[in-house]
């Protein structure tokens, strides 16, 4: 306790604190606390005075809360999100629209190939602005063939302007051909534009249909299965599948590469696979045959396509596709297997010579597991290089002169009647060749091998060659001085550190017809090059490698070319008492036209040696001065 004190003397601040401490009848009440201020009080004691009291009651902050505030700038916000969204609900009304633009296409979901039939637009504008420069296109493949512009169909229809609410109504004529059943796409395109803008706006409208029998119609019948080699029919008819008579149409039949045609009936065109099919009846048919044979090996197919039309811009094509049919041959190999090689004048070569004895071999075998009964092997022979009076079937077999073929079978070669797995044989025959050529020769040959087994009875194999006969290019070559239609000059004969003049005479002589026929030459460092030809424009002078060629092309047969030179030679003193040279090898170089063969031939070098020309003494010779 507090020593005992006066109460009426006056207590400092420290003792009133104690007394309200210490004192058991103070009531102690609960201590206000300070608001937070957000900035330095002005009224704040800024000492511990006697008057000054220790706790100092803040005023109330007044005005709006973080959250108040918040709340209040979300509602700004939400009231001009309100307010855009009624100005653009408002403005739309002036805006055109593709949504409201109503367009409908209506035509028969089935349409018979080739008949006219009738599809109506309809549209009607719901903008409240007129649509300006309107117009629709109907777009379609009228055909079945590849999309080119002939195939493809675009009408333009001018609608000018469609005010709101206005209707517009069009009618189109459509005219399709195709396949049964196929189903083909028609696009209506609608462009217009809007006022106050140069853009073009657009909508567009599909509607399928689905096509029934063509009018006219092409269908590929034939085996669909052939071994390799083996002959084969194919029959492509066209049909008039409508009502009426049928416009002129143009069948095209496109084979693949590995498809070899034997014979056509009718005749196509020239050099096509290609017929005019006249107007046909209702129900008449057309049938184009072709005879044929596929190559290739086991298990590979070959295409056949064809096509039936209107006729197209060019001749001997196709416009409008009216039908079209694809059919697939599948390729099995023979288990008959032949093999043909030539032996000519003591050489192996596909190319024979005049007055050949050309010996030709066939090797037969049987590649399967099972044994081939009644084999059959037939050689033809085609072509003007052949002595067919004088063909001698070596190995037995029977010649026939009228059909130039030879044939070996059972009767003739007792083991052809049951060839057993994996066994062969060998055959031969003999042909002279011509002596000489008429127009090129060539002979060709076609093997055809036949037999029959238990599960299949159209074994076939075939093999063809063409041999070209080889003729010859014969190049002659002299020097000359006075013998020349070129002007020459100089002492002859030739002296040191003195210019001769002389000509190079060239003659070439075809046997065959001849290509790509050129001779050439280098000059030496010591003659010159004169610039004078009897033929300038064949005949040229590489002043870098200094080689003159003659190039004459095409040469017929037995045709004779001829052609002279002029150089020129200056001797030096170490050339006295010598023969000098005025050319390298002259080299001749053509090919046969028939016979694909490149002959090359090369003569000896030319000198100062005259052809045909009388001198008193030796013209060649360099002769001291």
């Amino acid at each position: 306790m507090p020593p005992s004190q006066n109460r009426d003397e006056p207590r400092s601040a420290l003792e009133s604190i104690e007394h309200e401490l210490y004192d058991p009848k103070v009531k102690i009440n609960e201590a206000e606390i300070h608001q937070i201020k957000n900035q330095r009080a002005v009224d704040l004691p800024s000492s511990w005075g006697d008057n000054a009291p220790v706790i100092v009651r803040a005023e109330t902050e007044k005005g709006l809360s973080f959250g108040t505030k918040m709340f209040f700038a979300a509602l700004i916000v939400l009231l001009l999100a309100l307010g855009f969204s009624a100005w653009r609900i408002l403005s739309l009304r002036n805006v055109v629209s593709a949504a409201n633009i109503d367009m409908t296409a209506d035509i028969t979901p089935y349409v018979e190939g080739g008949e006219v039939t009738p599809l109506i637009l309809t549209l009607k504008n719901r903008n409240t602005a007129a649509l300006e420069s309107a117009n629709v296109t109907l777009l379609y493949k009228q055909g079945t063939g590849a999309q080119d512009e002939q195939e493809k169909i675009q009408e333009k229809r001018e609608l000018g302007t469609i005010n709101t609410n206005e209707y517009k109504k069009q009618d189109f004529s459509v005219s399709l051909y195709g396949s049964e059943g196929e189903t083909r796409d028609l696009v209506v395109k609608l462009e217009y534009k809007v006022l106050g803008s140069n853009a073009t706006f657009s909508k567009i409208v599909t509607t399928q249909v689905v096509l029934r029998a063509p009018p006219i119609s092409v269908h590929i019948e034939g085996p669909e299965k052939l071994s390799s080699g083996q002959t084969g029919v194919y029959s492509f008819t066209v049909k008039n599948n409508s009502a009426t008579s049928s416009l002129p149409s143009v069948l095209q039949v496109i084979l693949p590469n590995n498809f070899t045609a034997e014979n056509f009936e009718p005749k196509p065109r020239n050099r096509t696979t290609v017929w005019n099919i006249p107007v046909l009846t209702k129900g008449e048919s057309k049938v184009i045959a072709i005879t044929g044979m596929f190559s290739g090996k086991q298990g590979e197919r070959g295409t056949l396509q064809a096509k039936i039309g209107s006729a197209g811009e060019r001749d001997g094509t196709i416009g409008v596709v009216y039908a079209s049919q694809t059919t697939d041959v599948i390729i099995r190999s023979s288990p008959l297997s032949v093999t043909l090689d030539l032996s000519s004048g003591g050489r192996t070569s596909d190319s024979l010579r005049y007055g050949d004895k050309a010996m030709f071999t066939i090797v037969y075998s049987n590649q399967s597991t099972q044994a081939l009964e009644d084999v059959s092997i037939k050689m033809s022979f085609s072509g003007d290089a052949a002595v067919y009076s004088s063909i001698d079937p070596a190995s037995g077999g029977f010649y026939d002169s009228i059909q130039k073929t030879v044939t070996w079978d059972k009767n003739s070669v007792p083991d052809l009647a049951i060839l057993s797995p994996n066994s062969q044989g060998t055959l031969r025959v003999l042909v002279p060749i011509v002596q000489k050529g008429t127009n090129s020769p060539t002979l060709r040959t076609t093997i055809t091998g036949s037999a029959s087994t238990n599960s299949i009875n159209d074994v076939v194999a075939t093999v063809s060659k063409i041999y070209g006969v080889e003729g010859s290019a014969k190049l002659e070559a002299h020097t000359q001085y006075t013998n020349s239609s070129l002007a020459n000059s100089g002492p002859v004969p030739p002296e040191p550190n003195r210019v001769t003049t002389y000509s190079i005479a060239l003659k070439v002589t075809a046997q065959n017809a001849l290509s790509n026929t050129k001779v050439s030459f280098v000059l030496p460092a010591y003659v010159t090059w004169r610039g004078v030809t009897s033929d300038p424009q064949a005949i040229t002078y590489d002043s870098r490698t200094r080689t003159v060629t003659w190039n004459i092309g095409s040469l017929e047969m037995t045709k004779v070319v001829a052609a002279e030179i002029g150089i020129s030679m200056k001797p030096s003193q170490s050339q006295v008492g010598q023969t000098p040279v005025l050319t390298s090898g002259i080299i001749l170089d053509a090919d046969e036209d028939v016979s694909r063969v490149h002959l090359r031939s090369t003569l000896s070098a030319l000198s100062t040696s005259l052809y045909g020309e009388s001198w008193q003494e030796n013209p060649a010779i360099v002769k001291a001065r």
